[in-house]
């Protein structure tokens, strides 16, 4: 009797090793060619769900009381005031990129030692988030646009927080980002202020929900407190994005074992888990 229930036992574990020995001699061509097609029939059950839930939050919002009213539309008058800051901010940019240019065409034959570059421009494309895999091993985001929207692997993501990864895959009518949280996510990044080079590398999900990264190759000289921290921004060195993007703040830094270079933790924005909608930065 007990040699039957060991045996019963044992079997899911002889089909699972079974079935990996299985995969393992699949070629990998004919993986990634499923993988894909399989993707692409996921997506409309996906953007199907997204969609739903958009409409049930529509009809709940329907019965939202004369005071839930009130403060959204308080929310939304903050949130327009920081568009305005925020599009004042790019008009004094562009203002200054004109006079950089126009000091270099003046400048006639030093043009080669100055080295202006024209600025990069993107094109943003809103997209609706559709799915979350924020496990341990995957954290990343399906949205509900892809190839037939412009699309391509590599280009930067932002949201209202600031940078949120960028386009790991893109299948006709979707495309998974990688969260900025990922440990594979690396970028160049600076200090506000400091315009020297440091590197941004992801580094998970605190089990709180805290989203986190890592500020490494950081100067020597630069000391953050709780008090007094330091804003991480994103830098055009990278190429995906724009200079100037928040990434988080830096309370600590410890000193590397060379004696030349800090690390510490970066803490992101706690919105990044949560976000519905993303902007996706096209090149011109």
């Amino acid at each position: 009797m007990v040699n039957k229930t060991n045996k019963r036992k044992s079997h899911p574990f002889l089909f699972l090793g079974f079935f990996l020995i299985l995969w393992w001699g699949i070629p990998t061509l004919w993986k990634t060619t499923t993988k894909s097609a399989f993707s692409e029939f996921q997506a409309p059950i996906w953007d199907l769900s997204s969609r739903v839930e958009d409409l049930s939050n529509y009809w709940g919002h329907l019965s939202d009381s004369k005071q839930t009213l009130i403060k959204k539309g308080k929310d939304s008058s903050r949130l327009i005031s920081d568009l305005g800051l925020q599009g004042k901010r790019t008009e004094d940019i562009n203002n200054e990129i004109i006079r950089l240019r126009a000091l270099k065409d003046s400048l006639g034959n030093l043009e080669n030692s100055l080295n202006l570059d024209p600025a990069k421009s993107f094109e943003p494309i809103v997209a609706r988030v559709s799915l979350r895999s924020l496990s341990g091993w995957w954290q990343k985001v399906t949205i509900r646009k892809g190839k037939n929207h412009g699309l391509q692997a590599g280009f930067g993501v932002i949201f209202n927080g600031g940078v949120m990864g960028r386009i790991k895959s893109v299948n006709a009518r979707s495309a998974e980002i990688e969260l900025i949280t990922n440990p594979t996510f690396r970028i160049v990044a600076h200090f506000k202020g400091d315009d020297r080079p440091v590197t941004f590398q992801g580094n998970g999900i605190a089990p709180g929900g805290t989203p986190f990264g890592l500020a490494l190759d950081v100067p020597h000289d630069l000391s953050p407190t709780p008090e007094n921290p330091l804003q991480l921004m994103s830098s055009d060195l990278g190429g995906s994005l724009p200079e100037g993007i928040p990434i988080g703040i830096v309370e600590n830094l410890i000193g590397g074992e060379d004696g030349l270079f800090k690390s510490g933790n970066v803490i992101l924005d706690s919105k990044l888990i949560q976000v519905q909608e993303v902007t996706i930065l096209v090149p011109r």
